[in-house]
């Protein structure tokens, strides 16, 4: 498939070509019609019948028929006739033009003959030098100006194309940073010269990631904001329930225990928004160290194993040769943790959860894959389990204590590491995350 720079180029190169080779053509073909002969045969023949008929002039009305025959001669043709009386005078006093031509050695033709009064006079003919080949008529000619026309317009054709697709590939290199996450890329300064619609457009994309980024900012702001008012009632309500059970309150128990449990999933919503704002926050530093993927999977799976009911398969694990990779472990281990946490927590108890690592060399890439055996995800929410706080059934996230921020947690942790993210339901039932992660390409 060409791409628009070619598609332009090709399109004004190809158009400008075949116009001047339809314009060459018919000028070639009329001309060959109206001419007998070569040009510079007929400009020949034209020279001697102007010579017979100042000779004519010169017998019959003197030198003034003479002059006056010569100024009726077009300007161009009387360019190559000089005629020069016996005192060596030029008839309309161009003495100058024809001893330059002598003294470039132009080559031209003389005739002497004499008026009615037996007075000498000689006619100076210049023989007129045939067309280059750029501009002969003919095949070879027209080629010629096809191939001189085909590279100029070549070369128009390539800036005015290269003109309107280089700022293109500005706005596609400034959107894929945005998609990425990054709302500070602007493109106008980039093309400051121009004012034209492109131009515009680039303004006003600027002004919409400029809009992007603000809403962005307020609702991170927001978020912040929000989880950290909450922790302050959050902190007194669990002295205050610690209180009452010392009080002895024997009689409200239960509904303490109900207050300390919904106390508890408040809190973990609220450690979980403020995890994800972390994770996304293109402001907060990542570390960067060198670590070994096979290892810290093995840690991850023996931490998580560990919660698993005696007697239950768990995560089943098979640990490869030693993976290198350049990374932040912190953000890498949360991110994981996350998907092997609700893979467990919607699988079949008996089935436990798979998880796989796969490094590519060929393509300088390794590949995590996490496995349930659960119900699955419905197709058409598949890429939605990704958003924050986004529940495919809210009646059973709310059973299992979910708050919806797992996935995108660990979908934000990935994308920093420059890897991708994808779920899809298996064969035989349950869903299937993978990870996409770059082994020689630099975080984001």
């Amino acid at each position: 498939m060409l791409s628009l720079f070619w598609k332009l180029f090709l399109t004004m190169w190809l158009s400008i070509v075949g116009f001047s080779a339809t314009i060459g053509w018919l000028n070639d073909k009329l001309a060959r019609e109206q001419w007998a002969e070569e040009p510079a045969n007929t400009f020949s023949r034209g020279i001697i019948r102007i010579t017979q008929r100042a000779q004519q002039a010169l017998l019959m009305e003197g030198r003034k028929g003479l002059r006056d025959e010569l100024l009726n001669i077009p300007r161009m043709t009387r360019s190559h006739i000089y005629i020069v009386d016996g005192e060596g005078s030029e008839m309309l006093g161009r003495d100058g033009a024809l001893e330059q031509l002598v003294d470039r050695g132009t080559a031209m033709d003389t005739v002497d003959f004499q008026d009615a009064e037996g007075r000498n006079y000689t006619i100076f003919t210049v023989n007129r030098t045939p067309p280059a080949t750029l501009l002969a008529p003919g095949p070879q000619g027209t080629a010629l100006r096809l191939v001189a026309a085909a590279v100029i317009s070549a070369l128009i054709s390539y800036f005015l194309a290269r003109s309107l697709v280089t700022p293109l590939e500005e706005l596609r290199r400034a959107s894929r940073k945005i998609a990425a996450g990054d709302l500070a890329t602007r493109v106008s300064k980039t093309m400051p010269g121009r004012q034209d619609e492109i131009g515009q457009l680039a303004t006003d994309f600027d002004v919409m990631t400029s809009r992007l980024q603000a809403m962005q900012q307020a609702n991170q702001r927001l978020m912040q904001d929000v989880s950290h008012e909450l922790r302050s009632p959050l902190a007194r309500l669990s002295v205050a329930l610690e209180i009452a059970r010392k009080k002895g309150a024997g009689e409200i128990q239960s509904e303490i225990d109900r207050i300390a449990l919904e106390s508890e999933r408040l809190e973990s919503l609220v450690n979980d928004v403020l995890g994800m704002l972390r994770e996304s926050s293109e402001t907060v530093a990542k570390s960067d160290e060198k670590l070994d993927l096979s290892v810290l999977l093995s840690d991850l799976v023996e931490v998580v194993n560990y919660e698993v009911p005696e007697g239950k398969p768990g995560i089943s694990w098979q640990p490869p040769a030693a993976c290198e990779f350049q990374g932040d472990r912190e953000l890498l281990w949360r991110a994981m943790e996350n998907l092997l946490r609700n893979a467990l927590r919607y699988t079949d108890p008996d089935k436990g959860v798979k998880l796989d690592l796969v490094v590519n060399r060929r393509k300088s890439s390794v590949l995590l894959r996490v496995r349930d055996f659960g119900c699955g995800v419905p197709e058409a929410e598949l890429e939605k389990i990704f958003e924050p706080f986004y529940r495919v059934q809210e009646s059973r996230d709310r059973g299992t204590g979910g708050h919806g921020l797992g996935l995108s947690i660990a979908a934000n942790a990935v994308q920093r590491h420059g890897g991708s993210i994808a779920a899809e339901n298996a064969e035989g039932g349950g869903l299937v995350v993978s990870i996409n992660l770059p082994l020689d390409q630099a975080p984001v």
